[in-house]
């Protein structure tokens, strides 16, 4: 039986299991005249004894006479380096690099990209800047805005054992959940991380056979049954949105983008699948209820 939200669906948020380290660092100026920079990438625990890593960037300045076409230029060397390439997968939007782990692992405070204009060409670049933080947990949930509406179905099987002519017990195992997520957008750097997808250099999202999606708690509140009550699904993973467009007609047909889910168990002993938080009458829980959305709240069972 499909159980849909009842009142009013608010603050749809997601927080990514596994998130990748990522850094960026800016192009500021192209050369004025034609020579070599040098980007140097530092990561102690990440590129191990390879750490840290150069690569010389050949400039021109009839070719490269933009921050972004330097910043290309800089992001094509990163990725055909075979040490750096192992680790991190690099691209940039204008001038501004991403250098960005290609799987999810322990946060390492090493992490630094630094120029030198070894070829005195002029050009500049500013310091590395910190985007996300490394994890294998919960990063940090993410709002979704443009939520439309939410159903799900439980997952699992009832089995009954007579004996004595009767029903001698039943067991019931949980599967969780499967359900839609119906958002009025849903924002493309969420929906890359989600299905393991990529953003290329043109800005283009790409789809590959090769994409593996990633785990995910859903949270969200349920406004209006008077407790507004707080949601979490624990291990959530998505599929491909289904489309469906439209040439023009007389009148304007909103669409949307629905999100197939599959809620799971987690992976520990556990097994939780969901958590329910009301602020209680007395007000007790009340820093875990405003914190909700902070952090991925886990039950707290003494």
């Amino acid at each position: 039986m499909s159980n849909k939200v009842k009142f009013g669906l608010e603050k749809v948020h997601i927080a990514f299991k596994g998130v990748s380290q990522t850094k960026s660092i800016e192009v500021t100026d192209p050369p004025g005249t034609d020579g070599e920079i040098t980007v140097t990438v530092t990561a102690d625990s990440l590129l191990g004894i390879s750490s840290p890593v150069s690569v010389v960037v050949p400039l021109a300045t009839e070719t490269h006479d933009s921050v972004a076409k330097v910043a290309s230029a800089i992001v094509n060397a990163l990725n055909n380096d075979s040490d750096i390439n192992s680790v991190f997968y690099a691209r940039h939007e204008g001038g501004k690099i991403y250098l960005w782990t290609k799987v999810a692992q322990t946060n390492d405070a090493t992490l630094d990209i630094t120029f030198a204009d070894t070829g005195t060409t002029g050009a500049t670049m500013g310091t590395a800047q910190d985007v996300t933080s490394g994890t294998t947990g919960w990063g940090t949930p993410e709002h979704i805005p443009g939520v439309v509406g939410f159903s799900t179905s439980p997952e699992g099987d009832t089995t009954e054992f007579y004996a004595d002519n009767t029903k001698y017990f039943t067991y019931t195992t949980n599967n969780g959940y499967t359900g839609d997520l119906e958002q009025a957008l849903i924002p493309r750097d969420v929906l890359a991380e989600m299905l393991g997808q990529v953003i290329d250099n043109n800005g283009m999202l790409v789809e590959s056979a090769n994409d593996n999606s990633k785990e995910f708690a859903l949270m969200f509140q349920v406004q209006g049954d008077k407790k507004n009550r707080r949601l979490v699904y624990y291990r959530c993973q998505a599929d491909r949105p289904s489309e469906d467009n439209n040439t023009s007609e007389s009148s304007v047909t909103p669409t949307t983008d629905t999100l197939n889910l599959t809620m799971l168990p987690t992976e520990d002993d556990n097994k939780y699948v969901k958590g329910t938080l009301e602020l209680a009458d007395d007000n007790s829980n009340q820093a875990a209820y405003d914190g909700f959305f902070d952090a991925v709240l886990l039950p707290n069972i003494a």
